[in-house]
């Protein structure tokens, strides 16, 4: 009984960890070390969805580190277990599976556009968004079309009295550990940039959860949970405009929290950052946009 528990408990483990722990190895660049995690939980659990969500990190962790082989390899192998799986089940209801499906769409993007073919990718992504309803997807897709189209175009959702200054889009969530971790440098950058003219605002969105997962809430009550989170995580932003608005968090594709949108006194996008941004780029960035 007692060697039964040991392997239902390692059985366990594998099943829950395997993609955190694959990303660990890629984030290490360790391709081979990841490939063994990902085989193993297979041998345990078979062709699941979230084995296929495994499966799509390799293929994005294997372009990240240039391995254009064996990325190709991962992401036919995700598209093939995807078509499978949506016979018996949706991304509506499985988180895993959407996982493999934004991570198959947005390396085939990349890959495309690193061999050269970037309107081939475009439109492959906007038909994608089309295809796809939900949200995880949506956003997803379109900040891989930002990350190709955005920069050096006017600012969608712009507001007409915004116009002729020079705007950073800070886009968070109330949830989002990341972006309270960027709250004392964005302290720093309005204390910095304010007084030269620089207009912070920190748009956001309904997510229906609370301060964890599984506590669900109406929008009333979240409204009041982000005002609530604003206040205590971001105290030196007080006075900064945090509105909710769906609409403009989609269509800059905050799909990963925080998003970072710079732009400039034309309106136009000078920097769309959807991942982490040290505080001296920043600045550089900001300083940039001002001198103009």
């Amino acid at each position: 009984m007692k060697r039964l528990v040991i392997l239902l408990i390692a059985h366990l483990s594998v099943f829950a960890a395997v993609i955190p722990e694959a990303r660990n190895k890629l984030s290490a660049g360790d391709l081979t070390s990841a490939e063994a995690i990902v085989d193993e939980y297979y041998r345990a659990s078979g062709a699941n969805s979230e084995y296929a969500a495994a499966v799509s990190w390799l293929a994005r962790g294997a372009f990240m580190l240039n391995n254009t082989e064996a990325a190709s390899r991962y992401l036919n192998e995700t598209k093939h277990l995807i078509t499978d799986l949506l016979k018996t089940s949706s991304v509506e209801k499985d988180s895993f599976l959407t996982t493999a499906v934004g991570a198959s769409i947005e390396v085939e993007a990349r890959m495309l556009a690193a061999h050269g073919q970037r309107d081939k990718a475009v439109a492959m992504l906007e038909s994608e968004f089309v295809r796809w309803k939900t949200w995880p997807l949506q956003a997803r897709i379109q900040k891989n079309i930002n990350l190709l189209t955005l920069v050096g175009k006017s600012a969608p959702e712009l507001d007409a009295k915004d116009a002729g200054k020079p705007i950073l889009l800070f886009l968070w969530a109330h949830w989002c550990g990341d972006c309270k971790a960027y709250a004392s440098e964005m302290t720093r950058v309005r204390q910095k940039y304010e007084s030269k003219g620089l207009l912070i605002k920190a748009p956001t969105r309904r997510y229906g959860t609370g301060r964890s997962e599984d506590e669900r809430l109406t929008p009333e009550q979240e409204d009041r949970l982000i005002d609530d989170v604003w206040n205590e995580s971001y105290a030196g932003l007080r006075g900064i405009s945090h509105p909710v608005n769906e609409g403009l968090m989609l269509r800059y594709g905050v799909s990963s929290t925080p998003t970072m949108v710079l732009i400039d006194r034309k309106g136009i996008v000078q920097m769309y950052r959807p991942f982490r941004l040290s505080d001296a780029e920043l600045s550089r960035q900001i300083d940039r946009i001002l001198q103009d």
